[in-house]
């Protein structure tokens, strides 16, 4: 590359970062493929490109360009932390995946694709605030607490058992536990160690991470909130307030969990003979004997792992694919279908966004049912077996779903399903619970 070429890089980078970033957001808002139903990757390679390219750009540190190895591996392990997640989610059941490709090939990479952006979009924030010094130096005087490694184990530990014990009531202990079980083994190492430097009175890293969780947590929603492919929460006690799609104080989990994930890495990096994604941090420690052939039996074990998470999410997790006009519409007059799609709507949300034009393709006496399936399949991205599950028992419209109580509604779904099979994984009764406080909902904040 020529000299100007390389002075221009880091400004081009930083630029189609941000424009993929709002290409992705219009897109999504105007229901246009694939923005509208992939929007996540979309949003988040394109962050993580931006805030790589003003790095390069202002400091000359770049980790996709300058250092693409350990962005390859630091996507690696985010997407087998994240399924390590999901398989915890197996016993918490606190969010499910709605509205994901029918692509049995495309659901499963886009899957790692969407996960591998954890860890880099967490930590490039994270790094982002670091070198603009946001906040300064948090500094308080040395801390002496005898056994502070033995505590933070049992800490660790209890945390853990609790929500594998008791997930109602204890599944937030999830979003920490490994930051205790976990900083004593660094210690010892002599690793980076967060609770080596909060013991020596620095608190800046720590609360750096902590602000990056809660930015990367809001970008999260944020995202979730226009796409079609999303998650939506089924937390415990707290379904009826939320922002976007999170309730709000679950939005205090984000720092911890950037704080968790920042641990984890720093163990799993301890088997890489000192590599390590900070240029500072780089070689910095040695890894053992043996911890080349530990770390790469480490690999191989999180690929088979990745792979049986993803096969138990896609049966437990995974309630409903992303649909057409034609698929939404099932049972109904196909020829109604076909001349929305023949207007260019090929979305159910899209032909509610646009309804007055939709009407006219639709004979007055189907318009009230058509429009009633389409609101209950947008519904939190439902879908069609779902909302036809609704409408055996009686519930047609989104009105009549809001005055429904959650148990006896479960119990109404679970007995029609046994005979209809229109879901092949059995119903919760959380997720009915999602559906009615949705259908009680107004806003986006409530």
């Amino acid at each position: 590359m020529t000299p100007s070429a390389i002075r221009l890089a880091p400004k081009v980078t930083t630029f189609l970062g941000l424009v993929t970033v709002v290409v992705a957001f219009y897109g999504a808002i105007h229901f246009i493929h694939p923005f509208y139903t992939h929007m996540y990757p979309f949003a988040w390679y394109g962050l993580i490109l931006f805030i790589d390219g003003i790095l390069w750009w202002k400091w000359n540190e770049s980790l996709i360009f300058k250092r693409p190895r350990e962005f390859v591996v630091l996507c690696f392990w985010s997407a087998v932390f994240w399924f390590f997640f999901e398989m915890w989610n197996l016993r918490l059941e606190n969010w499910y995946y709605v509205g994901v490709t029918d692509n049995p090939i495309w659901a499963h990479v886009e899957a790692y694709l969407d996960f591998a952006t954890v860890l880099p979009g967490m930590f490039l924030i994270y790094r982002l605030l670091e070198k603009l010094k946001i906040p300064g130096p948090v500094t308080t005087r040395q801390l002496s607490v005898p056994h502070m490694s033995k505590i933070s184990l049992f800490l660790g530990a209890t945390m853990l058992a609790l929500p594998a014990a008791f997930p109602n009531y204890f599944y937030f202990c999830i979003w920490g536990a490994f930051i205790f079980l976990f900083e004593p083994i660094l210690a010892r190492a002599a690793a980076p160690s967060l609770l080596k430097e909060v013991l020596a009175g620095d608190w800046t890293r720590l609360i750096r991470l902590l602000a990056a969780g809660l930015f990367a947590g809001l970008y999260w929603e944020l995202c979730n909130f226009w796409s079609l492919e999303r998650w939506v929460y089924t937390v415990p006690f707290f379904s009826e307030g939320k922002l976007f799609e999170m309730p709000y104080l679950g939005f205090l989990g984000f720092p911890p969990f950037c704080v968790e994930c920042f641990v984890i890495t720093n163990t799993v990096y301890l088997l890489r003979g000192g590599r390590h994604w900070l240029p500072e941090w780089h070689r910095r420690q040695r890894s053992r004997a043996g911890g080349k052939t530990i770390y790469l039996a480490l690999v191989l074990f999180s690929v088979i792992f990745a792979e049986w998470s993803y096969d138990k999410m896609t049966y437990h997790t995974v309630d409903s694919r992303a649909e057409t006009i034609e698929q939404a519409l099932t049972g109904i007059d196909p020829s109604i279908a076909e001349r929305l799609t023949a207007k260019g709507l090929h979305y159910p949300k899209e032909a509610l966004h646009r309804w007055e034009e939709a009407a006219a393709s639709i004979p007055e006496n189907m318009q009230g049912r058509v429009r009633n399936r389409l609101v209950l399949v947008s519904l939190l991205y439902m879908g069609s077996e779902n909302a036809r599950l609704l409408e055996h028992v009686g519930i047609d419209s989104r009105d009549d779903l809001a005055q429904a109580k959650a148990s006896k509604l479960f119990q109404q779904l679970s007995h029609a399903n046994d005979r209809l099979q229109l879901r092949r994984a059995p119903l919760l009764e959380r997720r009915v619970m999602s559906w009615i406080v949705a259908a009680q909902r107004t806003s986006p904040l409530y």
